[in-house]
């Protein structure tokens, strides 16, 4: 993935996704949602078949790049949340397999 920004103002900004369909940018701009200095995380791919996706931020009194920082480490505390969850059934189902 490839962020390349097309405008980066103080407190907005527009970044294309090279290399992303809609997965990874829906996933960021939930995160971005959770800070309530972001007022506006959009994203919208102009062609399904070959656009790339192109994520829109807004915020009050932050600076986009700082949002997306914040962001970004939200969802990796998330996705280790969902590593430890997963691991901790994979222990318990093979307790219940020894048994």
């Amino acid at each position: 993935m490839q962020l390349k920004f097309i405008e980066d103002k103080k407190s907005s900004m527009i970044a294309d996704l090279s290399g992303e369909e809609h997965t990874f940018p829906g996933l960021l701009c939930w995160a971005l949602l959770q800070d309530p200095k972001v007022t506006v995380a959009v994203y919208d791919i102009p062609h399904p078949l070959v656009g790339t996706p192109r994520v829109y931020i807004k915020t009050k009194g932050e600076e986009p790049r700082a949002a997306i920082k914040k962001a970004l480490k939200l969802i990796q505390k998330e996705l280790d949340s969902v590593k430890d969850a997963v691991s901790k059934l994979h222990t318990q189902a093979k307790k219940k397999g020894k048994k």
